[in-house]
């Protein structure tokens, strides 16, 4: 996949499910493409794309902390929510799923006072 191929899946993607995202460009260059897409204040999404060697982070961040995500550093694994330090395996999820997934976390964290996670 080429940078500007990522940067539209991930700009169409993230205004699908929240389209009152901020998205900000943090780096974009040749191979690299990194971007947030803030919900809040102290939500955003942050994504990483590295086209020459096909690394990809994705990250829900609340309150400055990840609170799930996926990365493929050594192998494709998991950050579950709730348990967001863990390395759980698993094979590529389709972005739109991992963006999917983001959005249900963050609809249950606005209707709870989920202070923990």
């Amino acid at each position: 996949m080429t940078i500007a191929k990522f940067e539209v899946l991930f700009s169409t993607t993230v205004k699908e499910h929240f389209p009152e995202a901020n998205l900000e460009t943090r780096e974009k260059r040749t191979t690299i493409f990194e971007a947030r897409a803030w919900l809040d204040e102290e939500t955003f999404i942050e994504v990483y794309f590295n086209s020459l060697t096909e690394r990809k982070n994705y990250a829900l961040v609340c309150r400055q902390q990840r609170v799930m995500g996926y990365d493929n550093y050594k192998f494709w694994h998991r950050h579950p929510f709730g348990e967001a330090q863990e390395h759980i395996p698993c094979n590529e999820p389709a972005f739109e799923e991992v963006i999917a997934e983001m959005k249900e976390i963050v609809e249950m964290l606005r209707t709870s006072d989920a202070a923990d996670y």
